[in-house]
């Protein structure tokens, strides 16, 4: 077979294997590749540089004989360089970080593997004679047409699974991976050994099947185990956000009983002054008087109840639990914090560890510009508000102003108004978020004002 028809087959070999691939990713990593105009040239383009890259080399090793080499080595070294491609490949498309996307790699290989061990399981002689050219067409049916559709079956599984949020849940984990990431790696090499400690049937066959699927079922106990473990931990953080909530509930109650303790000690004092207006029919005055003891009202108990209203509207726990933490401090501290979710909230495409420091970050630098400063004009405030819509969420913290902002400085780590040894916040808010290319960050000053926005498009 010359070498121009060999590559051409390979092309189209390593197509598919690309749109498994990017499928699977999918699943994967829960979301579709940033799909931003600028980007979607640059991707087609890496996409065919990836491809005929990764088409030329296998056509190289066949054509040399690398792929002959003992104990499989030279396949090994393909499958590895395939895999360093791959890495690269999804962080271009999905701009996670260098350890997720090896790991994704690599997971990716093993999927594919065993769905060409099992399409060629089904084919009648196992080996194949490429040189010849009925056998080179069989060959080219059981990859190209029956292995896609083994595929495509074993994506389905795998949606039924929940395997793509184990993963999510694995790769977030905080605990120490290093022997797992390691096992995981070593995907390509150990599964020769284990092949050849297996030795059932001939080499292109049952045996190859079987270590495969041993394999995932090994690296899917990983993920399971975690994911369990995992899974345990946020059912207790959700209790404990569900308490905190519960918590705050009742304390709104207290003050509201509190309110109308005085209200009723009051009543009879109140009617009276309002019975002696009404009678001398000084109407306006009996008005004025209602609108100030119902804004009194709204403002001591509205307040707590619209509060609590606001947080039902956020429906994903782990912003919740950072809000309900804050807003306790705030509290603790007297600083009037207003919460304001314009419509229910769920998700994002930010990772929830991510969007929970930046939150983090911006609602903090909002806290220390206003603490103690109660008896300064304006009033110290806090304004949060979540805004959810259909191509895109905004997280807005807005805060009084009291210090001069140099817009120059302020990305820049260890500048702070606020002394020494502080400034780090923003620059790790900076950091986090040029990971991403679907986020915009908005800083601006308005009305006296400190205004901090972020825009995710999703």
């Amino acid at each position: 077979m010359s070498f121009w028809g060999l590559f051409c087959s390979n092309t189209f070999g390593v197509t598919m294997s690309m749109l498994f691939m990017i499928w699977i990713s999918m699943l994967l990593f829960g979301r579709k590749p940033y799909q931003i105009r600028e980007r979607k040239v640059k991707m087609i383009a890496l996409t065919i540089l990836f491809i005929c890259i990764w088409a030329l080399i296998g056509t190289i090793f066949y054509k040399m004989g690398i792929f002959r080499w003992r104990y499989n080595i030279g396949q090994i070294l393909f499958t590895y360089i395939g895999m360093t491609g791959a890495m690269f490949y999804l962080y271009f498309l999905y701009r996670e970080n260098l350890m997720t996307c090896w790991i994704s790699a690599v997971f990716l290989e093993m999927l594919e593997s065993f769905a060409v061990h099992i399409g060629v399981l089904f084919s009648p002689n196992m080996i194949f004679h490429l040189d010849i050219l009925g056998e080179r067409f069989i060959y080219y049916f059981f990859l190209y047409i029956f292995t896609p559709l083994i595929e495509i079956i074993w994506v389905l599984v795998l949606y039924k699974t929940s395997v793509g949020k184990m993963f999510r849940v694995w790769i977030e984990r905080k605990e120490p991976r290093k022997a797992s990431i390691i096992f995981i790696s070593l995907y390509p090499i150990l599964s020769e050994i284990l092949y050849y400690m297996v030795q059932i049937g001939e080499r292109v066959g049952n045996d190859n099947a079987i270590v495969s699927l041993l394999y995932l079922l090994i690296v899917f106990i990983i993920f399971g185990y975690a994911g369990r473990q995992e899974m345990q931990k946020k059912q207790i953080q959700t209790q404990q956000i569900s308490m905190q909530q519960q918590n705050t509930y009742i304390e709104s109650l207290e003050k509201l009983q509190s309110e109308m303790r005085k209200f009723r000690h009051d009543y009879k004092n109140m009617m009276s002054g309002m019975y002696l207006q009404a009678k001398e029919g000084n109407m306006e005055a009996v008005q004025d008087f209602i609108q100030d003891m119902t804004i009194d009202f709204d403002h001591q108990v509205g307040e707590q109840i619209r509060r609590l209203t606001q947080l039902g509207n956020i429906h994903m726990i782990e912003v919740k639990g950072l809000l309900l933490g804050k807003m306790e401090k705030m509290q603790q501290e007297k600083i009037s914090c207003e919460l304001e979710i314009l419509r229910p909230f769920e998700r994002t495409r930010l990772r929830t560890t991510d969007l929970c420091r930046c939150l983090g970050i911006l609602i903090d630098n909002a806290i220390d510009e206003v603490r103690g400063k109660q008896d300064k004009r304006p009033k110290p405030q806090v304004h949060i508000m979540i805004s959810r819509q259909e191509a895109c969420t905004t997280f807005r913290v807005k805060n009084s102003l009291y210090s001069t902002i140099d817009f120059h400085k302020i990305w820049q780590l260890g500048y702070s108004t606020r002394g020494s040894d502080r400034g780090i916040g923003l620059a790790s808010y900076k950091s986090i978020l040029e990971r991403y290319e679907n986020v915009i960050s908005l800083t601006t000053i308005k009305d006296g004002y400190f205004i901090q926005e972020l825009k995710i498009q999703e």
